[in-house]
């Protein structure tokens, strides 16, 4: 790819287009203020002053999703290479909040800047690492290539080609593929992204399929029990039949509200804890509850001051970070954006409780978890709002076969697990060579 012509199109085409945009939901929406100094290549104030630590490991996670992936594989490289500084930047002010609260060994976090060239530099030149490791797939030609000039080793870590986005990435096979050559290494999930990236012009000795990190995250973080606090939050003793409806989008709250209404005719206990993919959402699903005459929901929040659930059915979760151990709670989870096409979202984290799992077709970016969970009977793919209330229905009807589904759910996830230290050990072992070749 030319990199003349990249940035002539980002500086007279993509910067005034993005100031157009980021600059009214900044002002009058107040979205993007955490973090649009660090995108625009400010370290952050607690990024640590002394000189860090050789080797210099700098990982990049955009967001949330990619977050949870990361954290194992962090835990694996400091258990190989205790004496290393490990950077952790994110593309998102949710992914920042994430990472600080999940990946405890890390040495300092940042927000990556924007791919121009003048907000990069500054942040490179500081971190100076010896590997950079980017989570799944983002490739960003100014980043790479200025650290590439520096001579830092790149990695893909987790990588995945979505069926979504690999039929655009194959049309612009002659852009990415230049950038694709600068990679060292390409630890793709499956053998279908291996074919895949290497179909978009990647260096068949860079890949290696060496699984999801997603499958280690989903039981490194699971306690033994639910936390009894989030219980007594919501008034719940764990008889009550709970279906957890989890990241939900636009288009699928009517859904499982729809859904509800007609299970409560046959679960009157019945309790709908809804937790939006974007908690800025809420007021549109308060809107609608009210529009639908349900009953008033009990936000997460009012229930966190102490207010009172009294006997109401519908909880409305309205902050980040909750869902994980929400999920604890469920009889039975559905999990969105796959009713919808956005491609699904994690059902791992479910399934490591031992849920049954319900989703809609759209699960292509998760295709690997979702073929392990309905190989094990955890993991049940629904159509429309008559088949979700048929399988809910069928789960909270026969309690011993949903803990059994779940079970095998669960012991499937395990036969996934070591992803992240083989990660770890391959880019280590890279690492390590690279530097004594340089001595």
């Amino acid at each position: 790819m030319n990199l003349l012509a990249y940035n002539l199109f980002l500086h007279t085409v993509a910067a005034p287009f993005l100031a157009a945009y980021y600059a009214p939901q900044i002002m009058f929406k107040g979205k993007y203020r955490n973090s649009l100094s660090g995108k625009l290549g400010k370290i952050a104030a607690d990024f640590p002053l002394r000189p860090l630590r050789r080797p210099r490991i700098w990982f990049h996670a955009v967001s949330v999703g990619e977050v949870t992936a990361l954290n194992p594989l962090v835990q694996a490289v400091k258990e190989l290479v205790p004496e290393s500084s490990v950077i952790v930047s994110t593309g998102t002010e949710t992914g920042q909040q994430k990472a600080r609260e999940s990946i405890k060994n890390a040495d300092g976090f940042l927000y990556m800047p924007l791919d121009f060239p003048e907000f990069l530099n500054p942040v490179i030149k500081t971190i100076d690492p010896d590997l950079f490791v980017l989570m799944e797939t983002e490739l960003w030609p100014n980043l790479i290539h200025l650290l590439k000039h520096r001579g830092t080793m790149l990695a893909i870590a987790n990588g995945r080609i979505s069926d979504r986005s690999f039929p655009r990435y194959r049309k612009l096979r002659r852009f990415f593929s230049s950038t694709l050559e600068k990679l060292d290494l390409l630890l793709m999930s499956t053998d279908t992204d291996a074919a895949r990236i290497r179909d978009m012009g990647a260096p068949e000795t860079a890949i290696h399929v060496t699984g999801n990190t997603k499958f280690d995250a989903a039981l490194t973080a699971l306690p033994s029990i639910p936390d009894p606090q989030l219980c007594a939050a919501l008034e719940l003793t764990g008889e009550e039949p709970v279906l957890v409806a989890g990241s939900i989008h636009p288009g699928e709250f009517e859904i499982l509200l729809d859904a509800y209404d007609s299970l409560t005719a046959r679960f009157p206990e019945l309790i709908l804890i809804l937790v939006p993919r974007h908690i800025e959402r809420t007021p549109q699903i308060l809107a609608l509850i009210n529009e639908k005459k349900l009953d008033a929901p009990l936000l997460k929040t009012a229930a966190d001051r102490g207010e009172k659930r009294n006997g109401r059915s519908i909880i409305v979760v309205d902050k980040i970070g909750e869902l994980f151990q929400i999920f604890s709670l469920a009889s039975v989870v559905f999990i969105g954006g796959s009713l919808v096409k956005r491609g699904g979202q994690n059902i791992l984290e479910p399934a490591a409780w031992g849920k049954v799992v319900l989703f809609g077709p759209s699960m292509e970016d998760f295709r690997e978890a979702r073929d392990a969970l309905v190989s094990a009977g955890a993991g049940i793919q629904v159509r429309d709002t008559s088949d979700l209330v048929r399988w809910v229905a069928a789960m909270l009807s026969d309690r011993s076969d949903a803990e059994e589904r779940g079970m095998r759910g669960k012991q499937e996830i395990m036969k996934h697990i070591g992803s992240s230290r083989r990660n770890a050990q391959i880019l280590v072992n890279s690492l390590k060579a690279r530097r004594i070749d340089r001595q």
